[in-house]
């Protein structure tokens, strides 16, 4: 059964990580205040070339509506790789005063994999004082980026108060999967959240059969 489960642990993981995305689109911590918010932000002097596209979408980072730097920050994650050069800009938007922005630069920085990214995204995950969605979205996108170094702030986020969080770093846990996340994984085991035992099991299945 076990081989099974393996066997299609990439199906589960998208199912997973779907639904909790989902339910971040209808339960974010601050919806209603953020959205559409009018407030320009300051763009820092970054010298670098980008095909037509792209730079504008980096200007769309910088626009005065919040929810057009989100969506902006939103196409440049569907880009993936091949837009990895915007990847200073979307660092500095993690600083953006709009949690959603905040949130979507973090993902985009996962599925553009420059590991560049994997500081500022660890600094995002330490801060407990943040929105939560958006240290769930950093959580992720450090294990998308699959450096070992970030195992250790991984495995104190399977601490944090929140759910979301807690299963999104279990998640990453499992996609890094080197051998010193099995600790951290078999403790998450225990967790009240149905969905962070669920990711850990699948994690640490698969590192058994490695």
């Amino acid at each position: 059964m076990f081989n099974a489960v393996s066997k299609y642990l990439p199906l589960l993981s998208a199912i997973v990580v779907g639904t909790a995305f989902l339910l971040w689109g209808y339960n974010g911590s601050n919806q209603n205040a953020d959205s559409g918010r009018i407030e320009p932000v300051e763009r820092p002097a970054i010298s670098v070339q980008l095909p037509q596209e792209q730079a504008a979408l980096v200007d769309g980072l910088y626009a005065d509506a919040s929810s057009d730097r989100a969506y902006a920050a939103s196409c440049l994650k569907k880009l993936g790789p091949a837009a990895a050069a915007t990847v200073p800009y979307l660092i500095d938007r993690l600083g953006d005063p709009s949690w959603l922005v905040r949130r979507q630069a973090a993902e985009a920085l996962g599925k553009l994999g420059d590991v560049q990214a994997v500081a500022p995204l660890m600094e995002i995950l330490k801060d407990r004082d943040g929105d939560w969605s958006v240290r769930a979205a950093a959580a992720l996108s450090l294990g998308q980026l699959g450096e070992p170094e970030t195992v250790e702030v991984l495995a104190s986020a399977l601490n944090d108060m929140n759910a979301h969080v807690r299963h999104m770093a279990a998640i990453a846990l499992g996609l890094i999967g080197t051998p010193d996340t099995r600790e951290p994984l078999a403790a998450a085991l225990g967790d009240s959240d149905a969905a962070t035992r669920f990711s850990a099991a699948i994690a640490l299945e698969r590192l058994a059969s490695s």
